[in-house]
């Protein structure tokens, strides 16, 4: 893979991402949404000054925070347990951009010169997938600092350091990237399949979410954290995927198949 023509269809995807707010905000709403919830519970309790024995089953698992009061214990399990959906986020946020990417270009057109080029299927997949994934990537990267900050304010400095723990910035910084490549990755192999970029979002999603759903599941296991090893180990099985959606999508990605739908 060369990485010259990686940049030239990176540089030329993001130019045109920049033109697009709409999408880009697109983007980052869910993510303020799934965010939004916990902190409005914390904010809830915080101003009600309400008694743990209220909150129904949060009870019985506020004892996983033995050393800080009921009700910040409360608060803790609620922004802690909430922290799953910013592994969920990047796998269903960048489909939108990922299927546009190249439905989008089908319709307008813009698509047949990029295949009449000599680079390679996986550099044109490879720079579409980056510049797809960034904009998610960032926008989840925001999100979670302001998660972190405004619930602290809120209630206690000890939630902002129960978010920003070790294994949630590792996740952050390597889990969190490599999700939004694998989902993006697919939703660029499925749109090359199709014309409609609807249909794209809907079979890539059916794929995508499981995958994560059942990945989440396995590291949380009903509990409100997971260890740096599972993180380790979530990296490589999604890196492995990625790897493998290269070469399947180099083998689906059929120029000529493409051409022939354009119009």
């Amino acid at each position: 893979m060369r990485p010259g023509y990686v940049w030239a269809v990176f540089a030329k995807e993001w130019r045109d991402l920049l033109s697009n707010r709409l999408l880009l905000g697109a983007v980052a709403f869910p993510a303020l949404v799934f965010a939004a919830i916990p902190t409005g519970l914390v904010a809830f309790i915080q101003a009600r000054d309400l008694d743990p024995n209220q909150l129904g089953q949060i009870q019985q698992y506020i004892a996983n925070f033995p050393n800080i009061e009921p009700k910040l214990a409360a608060q803790a399990f609620i922004v802690t347990n909430f922290m799953a959906y910013f592994l969920l986020i990047p796998a269903m946020v960048p489909m939108a951009i990922a299927t546009q990417s190249v439905i989008g270009e089908k319709q307008s057109r813009s698509l047949e010169p990029q295949l009449a080029t000599p680079m390679e299927v996986s550099e044109l997949l490879a720079g579409k997938a980056i510049a797809a994934a960034l904009p998610a990537v960032l926008a989840t990267w925001a999100v979670f600092i302001a998660y972190g900050l405004v619930n602290g304010a809120i209630g206690d400095p000890v939630l902002t350091r129960l978010i920003f723990n070790d294994t949630w910035r590792l996740a952050m910084l390597t889990l969190v990237p490599l999700i939004c490549l694998f989902s993006v990755l697919l939703g660029i192999v499925v749109s090359s399949r199709v014309n409609d970029a609807r249909t794209a979002q809907q079979i890539g999603g059916f794929v995508v979410i499981p995958i994560i759903g059942v990945a989440v599941a396995q590291f949380f296991g009903g509990q409100a954290s997971f260890s740096v090893q599972q993180v380790l180990i979530g990296d490589l099985v999604v890196a492995m995927l990625i790897g493998l959606g290269l070469v399947f999508g180099s083998w689906v990605f059929d120029r000529e198949a493409i051409l022939t739908r354009m119009g």
